[in-house]
């Protein structure tokens, strides 16, 4: 098997596979993941726009807030009209276990990697869009982000996909959905179990004061640990930064990457997938000795700069002012999860083991169609095409987001 087969695992769809995960979607939510109760709404628009893709008279793209790690598993339970062909990345089968391996590529999920270049990924992709049977559903932002009610910028993957739709003569519709989740946990409690494994006791009197406070213990908490120094920069949000790249050009240096070279995601993605392949993608053929220790010693360099990528993850979403938006009870616990996440990725946890409350409730909220036709391909250029793309589905999802009430 060569390394793009195994980074890349051939997507082929079992209606065996399929029928099996119907039946064990929505036990498997509710026991596993600790939704109690799933709901959809605006279901009418997603079934309208499920059964014009299903006529063949337009191409139909998800494009989902990805929040937490329980929004696929929902989305898959509470979308009774069709199957959905997820986008994943392709490190997600190296922790997700030997079920999600299993199952992934036999429900026709399609593994991608974030600034990669897989021609047959791409190549399979673009089939998909224009012959595919079931809808394509992907996160634009490339990743979790951890907040309900807050947008980060898309990627342009979305757009491109829309625009190869329009190439083969097919309309296209894109459908912003947003994911959230009401907690029956109290802020204080998330506090309490915060203070439990730390060690460190928050001294305000009252619950904000309380996450501000383990928000700045926790910039501190990271910083020792890694023996970085701590900006004194007054502002939280510029001291965080400044320790996401400071950790980002110490995890650089020990994979022996280009240090400081992109954006934060683009540091942080290509630091991720050197760990990733120096652990999961080595060869299995026997080897001499030397070359044996030669590995041992650079999966064990692997997982450390992995640990760091796994912080500046989270620690890159850390903010305290997020809670003072519009549903602020929401948000306030949003942020004390993130504060429990740092947490359990300094311990070398990673998002499969973030702790996530049960007893939860789930809201989808389907939003506004976002709909273009194929005979604006001789409109523009493909430049300004993409970008009007990218600009409007960046606002559905914006939008949907704002009127979210999980």
């Amino acid at each position: 098997m060569n390394k793009s087969t195994e980074q890349f695992p051939t997507p082929h769809f079992s209606r065996s596979i399929y029928r099996f995960s119907r039946i064990i979607g929505r036990p498997y939510v509710r026991f596993a993941l600790g939704i109690n109760t799933l709901k959809v709404v605006n279901r009418p628009i997603l079934t309208r726009e499920i059964q014009t893709f299903r006529e063949g008279k337009q191409s139909l793209i998800i494009a989902f807030r990805h929040t937490a790690k329980e929004d696929a598993p929902a989305l898959l339970a509470a979308v009774k009209e069709s199957h959905l062909t997820f986008l994943y990345g392709r490190d997600v089968l190296n922790w997700a276990g030997k079920a999600t391996k299993f199952l992934f590529p036999r429900l026709g999920f399609v593994a991608v990697q974030n600034r990669g270049n897989n021609k047959e990924g791409m190549r399979y992709l673009r089939k998909e869009v224009s012959q595919g049977r079931f809808p394509l559903t992907l996160a634009p932002e490339g990743q979790v982000t951890y907040h309900s009610h807050r947008c980060q910028p898309i990627e342009m993957g979305v757009a491109t996909m829309a625009s190869w739709a329009l190439e083969s003569n097919k309309d296209v519709t894109i459908l912003p959905i947003a994911i959230g989740y009401h907690y029956t946990n109290s802020l204080d409690s998330l506090l309490r179990r915060w203070q439990a494994e730390t060690g460190l006791l928050l001294t305000n009197q009252d619950d904000r004061g309380r996450l501000l406070e383990a928000c700045e213990k926790s910039l501190q908490l990271v910083a020792s640990f890694f023996g970085l120094p701590l900006s004194d920069e007054p502002d939280f949000l510029v001291r965080r930064n400044l320790l996401c790249e400071a950790l980002l050009t110490l995890g650089e240096q020990q994979a022996g990457l280009t240090c400081g070279e992109g954006k934060l995601l683009d540091r942080l993605f290509g630091l991720r997938y050197a760990g990733e392949d120096t652990l999961f993608n080595q060869k299995e053929s026997p080897r001499p000795f030397v070359k044996q220790a030669s590995i041992a010693y650079r999966q064990a360099g692997a997982l450390h700069f992995l640990r760091i990528s796994q912080v500046v993850d989270i620690l890159e979403y850390l903010d305290p002012f997020y809670a003072e938006g519009s549903n602020k009870q929401n948000r306030n616990i949003e942020v004390a999860l993130n504060l429990l996440d740092v947490n359990n990725r300094l311990a070398g946890g990673s998002i499969n083991t973030r702790y996530s409350p049960k007893r939860k409730r789930a809201t989808i909220l389907i939003g506004d169609p976002i709909r273009f036709q194929c005979q604006e391909t001789q409109k523009g250029g493909r430049r300004k095409r993409l970008d009007l793309m990218h600009e409007a589905v960046f606002q559905g999802l914006q939008k949907t987001s704002d009127d979210l009430v999980p």
